[in-house]
């Protein structure tokens, strides 16, 4: 059947006879957009292009043109970013905070605070923290700079989601513990040192032992009778000696030390009874 239809599909099918050959070089793919009309002057304010504080100098420019001023640029907003611009240039140079101190004074912090290596997307001009929940980006930048002088440029907050994790008796449902991270901008760039080769090559020598005693553990039936290798043979319980002592003098030895415990004991229940009745 679909040979059939495979037939009429190519029986309709009529290709040209005289087909244009084009070379691939004589043929523009991207052709510029053709321009209608007059071309429009640019903006005053897409002018300025390479300035820190542009709403000020687009400002300028249209007061010079004799133009009315937009809204968007006749603000207070960056008159308020330039002062906490100048501000902390001047902490910059005198070492000071470059932020406003908190009013209460603690001296033995009890946060946890962890710093963690960073991912891929992460500059060496970023480090990223892992902080207990009730910590906000205020305390990171004020902890950061009095314990350890590190300027707190920027901080970004990221609270992880909880996973669902299962209990191991009755596979009950439960949602763990949350996590917080903080990411902030440096000054100085950091880079992680890389681990010696010594110390990754232990950390995997242990993770196998460690599976080792995990497998002896588990074994059935004549295997747990095989001594593991695990650890140069730590776990491998030492065999005492086992002398020969024949069994009439082990009997008494028996009899001896029942004797030698009865009589203990009278003596201890006789000095017991002689305190009791003051004798």
């Amino acid at each position: 059947m679909s040979s059939f239809w495979n037939a009429i599909r190519f029986a309709h099918f009529k290709p040209l006879k005289n087909y244009p050959k084009i070379n691939v070089n004589d043929v523009t793919l991207d052709r510029p957009a053709l321009q209608k009309g007059p071309i429009r002057r640019k903006l005053i304010s897409q002018e300025v292009t390479d300035s820190l504080f542009p709403a000020t100098e687009i400002t300028r420019l249209y007061k010079e043109a004799g133009k009315p001023i937009p809204r968007k640029f006749n603000t207070k907003s960056e008159l308020i970013s330039r002062r906490n611009f100048e501000f902390q240039q001047e902490a910059f140079r005198t070492g000071d905070a470059h932020f406003r101190l908190g009013e209460k004074n603690v001296y033995f912090p009890k946060a946890r605070i962890v710093l963690l290596r960073p991912n891929a997307k992460h500059t060496p001009y970023q480090a990223k923290f892992l902080v207990p929940r009730n910590f906000n980006r205020l305390d990171l930048r004020d902890y950061l700079f009095h314990v350890y002088g590190l300027r707190a440029l920027n901080v970004t907050v990221q609270l992880l989601h909880t996973k669902w994790t299962r209990n191991r008796h009755d596979y009950a449902r439960f949602r763990g513990p949350q996590f917080k991270k903080m990411t902030i901008d440096m000054e100085e760039p950091f880079i992680w040192p890389e681990v010696p080769k010594e110390l990754a090559e232990e950390a995997q020598t242990v993770r196998d032992n460690q599976i080792k005693v995990i497998e002896h553990n588990f074994k059935k039936g004549s295997d747990k009778k095989n001594k593991p290798k695990a650890f140069d043979g730590l776990y491998v319980r030492p065999k005492l000696a086992d002398n020969f002592v024949p069994r009439s003098t082990r009997d008494k030895g028996a009899k001896e030390l029942e004797n030698f415990n009865r009589k203990s004991e009278e003596v201890e229940n006789k000095k017991v009874l002689s305190q009791f009745l003051n004798l």
